[in-house]
């Protein structure tokens, strides 16, 4: 599996990482961590925790980095862990699942008594492209869903930000039309929600990308996309709740 950083992805890393430093967390646990590179930064920032993945090659990326022994991987479903963290993330995952109401309390389960659910996901139905075909997404979501879906799992003090804004909303329409194109290359493709954790279109172009994409060249943009939080014009919603002690 081929993963590099995309500017839709750096964007999002940046609300993530900007928001658990507000919570005072100081344990985490990221369900569906990819390729790693979100451990990497949370390694770097000090803090302690768990990624976990169902997908093999993900995992061997993951395991691959040079973390520090404060940050373990491990090959599990969130059924198998049992520990409870201060933090749970979730970045792109909930939308592949049926019943997203049940994972949600999956995820919540997770989470200590005081501590943070923080997610991503797509936003907006209207937008369904063939990336979301392809990644084997089941929806995207409206803001009004998503808030009444967490305070079902019974959180509290729910923020939603609509972040992206305007980069990630002129990035999406070129990534779908390159999908679209590939898929109609191909019969058959497997593994599809594992190939969500990385981008395999432009494989070719990883070193432009990430000469061309990274937290300098980004500044800009993460300070733009600020802007835009409370209104509902991006491609991705961030979402953090909290869990009643």
């Amino acid at each position: 599996m081929k993963w590099y950083p995309t500017p839709s992805y750096l964007l999002k890393k940046k609300v993530i990482i900007d928001a658990l430093g507000k919570t005072g967390t100081a344990s985490f646990l990221e369900v569906g961590c990819g390729a790693g590179d979100l451990l990497i930064a949370l390694d770097r920032e000090g803090y302690r925790g768990m990624g976990i993945d169902i997908s093999a090659d993900a995992i061997e990326i993951a395991r691959g980095h040079n973390l520090s022994p404060n940050i373990t991987v491990q090959q599990v479903d969130i059924s198998d862990v049992r520990e409870h963290f201060d933090a749970v993330i979730a970045s792109e995952v909930l939308e592949h699942w049926d019943d997203d109401r049940g994972f949600l309390r999956l995820l919540v389960d997770r989470v200590k008594p005081g501590g943070w659910l923080l997610l991503t996901v797509p936003a907006h139905q209207s937008r369904w492209g063939a990336n979301d075909d392809f990644c084997g997404h089941i929806r995207r979501y409206e803001r009004t869903d998503l808030e009444t879906k967490l305070g079902d799992s019974g959180l509290e003090a729910i923020t939603i930000y609509s972040y992206g804004v305007p980069l990630y909303n002129l990035m999406k329409p070129f990534y779908d039309r390159a999908i679209a194109k590939r898929l109609e290359r191909e019969s058959r493709l497997d593994e599809r929600t594992r190939n969500s954790g990385g981008m395999w279109l432009f494989t070719d172009f990883s070193l432009i990308f990430n000469l061309l994409f990274n937290d300098i060249t980004m500044l800009p943009f993460y300070f733009i996309q600020r802007l835009f939080f409370p209104t509902d014009l991006g491609n991705g919603y961030f979402a953090m709740a909290r869990k009643p002690r």
